[in-house]
């Protein structure tokens, strides 16, 4: 419980601070040019990855897929998303769902956000330490989720990045990270007219 409550002080304290750097008034139209092309400024992504995780319940390094819809609502950013975790990517054990504010900070070059908000989590725990693992005890929970996760932009609307994610509820908590692909809707179009600036 501890480790969850520093996690989360330090996501909002991370927010606040992304949160003091905008001060922009919002424009639902707004748009910059990169690259000879135009991008939205408030946009969407999508981000999937896989990595690796740890119950503290089930004392097993375990490995995790997850995805995140991140859109916005105003000025505002909503993040909705989910994760399955296990012993293996194709024997997992918990799933959780997740619905987080989110406070983002983005540049030509890269894309961070900071995510919390509550979560709803179905997993099966094992009774006992065999190889067919006694998965007999369901459990349906409600909890919280918080997230930290940075992107490297290949192209302004394409990237790669790592997140850093903690699930926790009365029953478990499941921490972890996972390297992501990061696909956004920023892209308008061409921008016609325009014209490179010539390298000195």
């Amino acid at each position: 419980m501890r480790s969850f409550v520093i996690f989360v002080f330090c996501i909002f304290f991370a927010s606040y601070c992304l949160a003091q750097s905008d001060t922009a008034i919002y424009n639902p139209k707004k748009e910059i040019i990169y690259d000879g092309k135009r991008y939205r400024v408030y946009n969407s992504w999508l981000s999937v990855g896989a990595g690796a995780s740890y119950n503290t319940k089930w004392p097993k390094d375990e490995k995790n897929i997850g995805a995140d819809f991140t859109f916005h609502l105003k000025q505002h950013y909503v993040r909705f998303g989910g994760f399955m975790s296990g012993s293996d990517f194709t024997a997992s054990n918990n799933y959780s769902f997740h619905f987080c504010y989110v406070i983002r900070k983005e540049a030509e070059k890269f894309n961070l956000s900071i995510a919390a908000g509550p979560s709803s989590s179905y997993f099966r725990r094992p009774l006992s330490d065999s190889t067919n693992y006694n998965l007999a005890t369901v459990y349906n929970m409600v909890g919280g989720f918080a997230a930290l996760e940075a992107v490297y932009k290949i192209k302004y609307d394409v990237g790669l990045g790592g997140q850093i994610f903690c699930d926790y509820n009365q029953a478990q908590m499941v921490y972890g990270v996972r390297l992501i692909v990061y696909f956004s809707g920023a892209y308008r179009g061409i921008k016609y007219g325009y014209v490179p600036p010539k390298k000195k």
